[in-house]
């Protein structure tokens, strides 16, 4: 045998010390770009103010300033790292060397905007004059519409205008006519709104006739596709069905909220398949019959290859003429070579149906577009308008503005900015920095975990596999046994089990047909795995979650302790706890087992718990009273008053269990719920629904059986039931 290279194996602890130096020396880089970077921003900006010959450059300066201040104001942990002398990096670059090179920067802003004010002035001034001018304008505009079109068609001046007179709200905020500008906005908003609803009647009349005219044509393509015979023909109805798109999609944003518009569309679309199918068919036909002409010599041969056609295409000429006369072989030749003359009379070889699968295609996505494009009706232009204005109110009010006064102010509140950022306190930047992990330590860190965990899993893996061993026996050997019992077998079982356990004839009869309609519907052997599973997964669960709970309900620590595991049992996602099951002990039963185990087990230890610390006091000092010991007191006083209790985490933990049966046929668990994924992954409605509706079933059936089986115990302990 030759020999096997072992596997190197890596431990994290001598993983996260390279990883930590790493980090450090691209922080290390990173922070000295950081500065450098911010160092030149400042002197470019700098020498763009010095430069700068009109007021609205020194604006944009100013909003690259903030960024600047902003970006200082992240990094303050950096820029204080660099004011110490202790810091290798201050000898190339310091923080002190940007403060620097900002407080130059706002003096020469400061400067250069008392320089450039008179700029600003007769810019605002000219704003006002240019603003009041073509709200004028626009107002006489308004004022004349006469009709729907004339509402849509002034719309673009008035939305420039009044995004305009947003974007430059800063340069005029802070004079006196602002406010008279707003009113004016607001006025002609006003004015135009009563427009469109004044002809907004008119203009649904005009789109319903306009829609009403286009469904008229479309019905009209539709009534006429079984007529058409030739290749001529359908080009001619391929170019009309194009006219009408290319009508719907130049006008789709004034059609958008007219009421028919959608059904406008959906009728176009069904035109447009249509017409797909009868190209296709027309084409299919031609080249059927094209292939049949040889045989006409041949009747039994014919016949065949009709049948064979049949079979293998869905073509209406097979199917409604051929098929007919399959039997009939004079007729059917006779039939095929008229056929073959009609077709090439109506040039079918020539059919092109690339150019109708392209047209349909370019219809399909008209859906799409009548739900994206913005509508262009009056109502929704005036509802559009009216919110411009809004915002031009809005920031009128509320944004700063740039007038050389506010602006000297903004630049020593920028520099201040940053100044504090150099001399931020230690315990804000601890507090602002104290759950941040550098990114390549963290991302070493994972792939040494991971790494670590490959490597236990190929060294310990077949270890914990033969440990489980005895557990998969177990699975196989029951559920090979209830294979092979005989249905009315286990039918007869399943309703005395259901008699035992509930005492109830309905439970019984109840029981048995769910099974019975569960394998009448072909779904008796995945049942039965899922039977199996559940099974096994609720008596291991019993098993380990009783002795849980009953040791929790005696000691607190336990419970503290046993708490937080259930809690994270319970709210980690299953396809996470999977990862690792699945990397031990690959795919199959036992994995599967043991998810569902991690899903279902805190019902029963959480109720187990409680329903033995609710025992009255009361009881168990009569029992201590009697002298009755420990045992005595568990299993004749405690279990049996907490009984309720118990027997509903039973229940929750075989619901749980049977709501896992889905998630746990990813991992190759047989059983009801790989059915359902497959139905998942396949679109197969009606078996995604008949094994969900088994799955509720079964959750049924052991809902209302182990739900009996709680309540008559509870009342025999009682002395209701002898």
């Amino acid at each position: 045998m030759a020999a096997i290279r072992p596997i190197p194996q890596q431990s994290i602890i001598e993983c996260i010390p390279p990883a930590s130096e790493i980090a450090e020396l691209r922080i290390a880089n990173k922070d000295l770009n950081f500065i450098q970077a911010m160092v030149k921003r400042a002197d470019d900006l700098t020498s763009q103010t010095l430069s700068a010959t009109d007021y609205t450059q020194l604006v944009t300066i100013t909003d690259n300033f903030t960024k600047l201040a902003d970006r200082a104001q992240v990094k303050a942990q950096t820029l204080k790292d660099l004011t110490s002398d202790k810091n290798p990096l201050t000898g190339v670059n310091s923080s002190t060397e940007l403060l620097e090179k900002v407080q130059l920067l706002a003096q020469t802003l400061k400067d250069k905007t008392q320089e450039l004010s008179s700029l600003y002035n007769s810019n605002e001034n000219s704003l006002f004059e240019t603003y009041g001018d073509s709200i004028s304008v626009l107002s006489q505009k308004v004022d004349s519409i006469s009709s729907p079109n004339e509402v849509i068609s002034i719309f673009p001046e008035l939305e420039t205008l009044f995004k305009a007179i947003d974007e430059n709200a800063r340069y005029i905020n802070n004079n006196s006519q602002a406010s008279d500008l707003v009113e004016k906005v607001e006025e002609l908003s006003n004015i135009y709104t009563d427009k469109a609803e004044q002809y907004s009647d008119a203009f649904m009349s005009d789109m319903g006739s306009q829609i009403a005219l286009l469904n008229q044509k479309i019905s009209g393509l539709m009534g006429n596709i079984d007529s058409i015979k030739s290749n001529s023909a359908l080009q001619f109805h391929v170019e009309q069905l194009s006219q009408i798109r290319e009508q719907v999609n130049a006008s789709s944003s004034i059609y958008k909220n007219f009421p028919g518009a959608r059904d406008m569309v959906f009728n176009l679309d069904t035109l447009s398949i249509s017409t797909h199918a009868k190209a296709q068919d027309m084409a299919d036909s031609n080249k059927v019959v094209s292939d049949l002409i040889p045989l006409i010599n041949d009747p039994e041969a014919l016949s065949r290859g009709v049948k064979e056609a049949s079979i293998r295409s869905d073509v209406s000429t097979v199917e409604n003429v051929l098929m007919p006369l399959v039997d009939k072989t004079n007729e059917l030749s006779i039939k095929v070579i008229e056929l073959a003359g009609q077709y090439e009379a109506g040039n079918y070889a020539d059919i092109k149906v690339r150019a109708v699968v392209s047209l349909d295609k370019t219809v399909e996505r008209l859906d799409r577009q009548y739900q994206s494009i913005r509508s262009t009706d009056p109502e929704a232009l005036a509802s559009t308008l009216e919110g411009l204005a809004n915002n031009i109110g809005f920031s009128i009010e509320s944004i700063r503005s740039v007038d050389p006064a506010s602006q000297a102010e903004h630049f020593s509140s920028l520099a201040t900015t940053v100044s504090d950022s150099v001399s931020t306190s230690d315990f804000s930047l601890f507090v602002n920095n104290v759950i941040s992990i550098p990114g390549d330590v963290m991302m070493s860190s994972r792939n040494c975990v991971d790494s670590a965990f490959k490597d236990f899993t190929r060294q310990f893996g077949n270890n914990i596999e033969s440990f489980f061993d005895p557990l998969l026996t177990f699975l196989v050997v029951i559920e090979k046994l209830l294979l092979a019992t005989p249905w009315p077998i286990f039918l007869a079982v399943a309703g005395v089990l259901a008699w035992l356990g509930s005492r109830s004839i309905k439970a019984s009869i109840g029981v048995m047909f769910a099974f019975f309609a569960i394998g009448f519907l072909n779904m008796w052997d995945p049942m039965i795995s899922t039977v199996t599973m559940i099974s096994a997964a609720t008596l291991l669960c019993l098993a380990l979650g009783i002795p849980l709970g009953i040791w929790m309900s005696r000691s607190d620590r336990a419970q503290s302790m046993i708490t937080p595991v259930l809690d994270i049992m319970q709210t980690i996602p299953p396809f996470v706890y999977l990862i690792p099951v699945v990397m031990m002990l690959g795919i199959g039963k036992v994995p599967g087992l043991i998810a569902v185990c991690i899903y279902a087990m805190p019902p029963i230890v959480r109720l187990t718990n409680l329903g033995i610390r609710l025992v009255d006091k009361e009881a168990m000092e009569a029992a201590d009273a009697f002298g009755a010991t420990y045992r005595q007191r568990l299993f004749m006083v405690q279990i049996p008053l907490a009984l309720p209790n118990i027997f509903a985490g039973v229940n929750q933990t075989i619901m749980m269990a049977l709501a896992m049966v889905v998630i746990a046929s990813m991992i190759g668990v047989a059983g009801l719920g790989l059915p359902v994924l497959q139905a998942v992954q396949n679109q197969y409605l009606s078996m995604g629904v008949l094994n969900g509706l088994a799955i509720v079933a079964l959750a049924i059936v052991f809902d209302r059986v182990s739900q009996a089986f709680g309540t008559r115990i509870q009342k025999h302990r009682s002395g209701d039931v002898l």
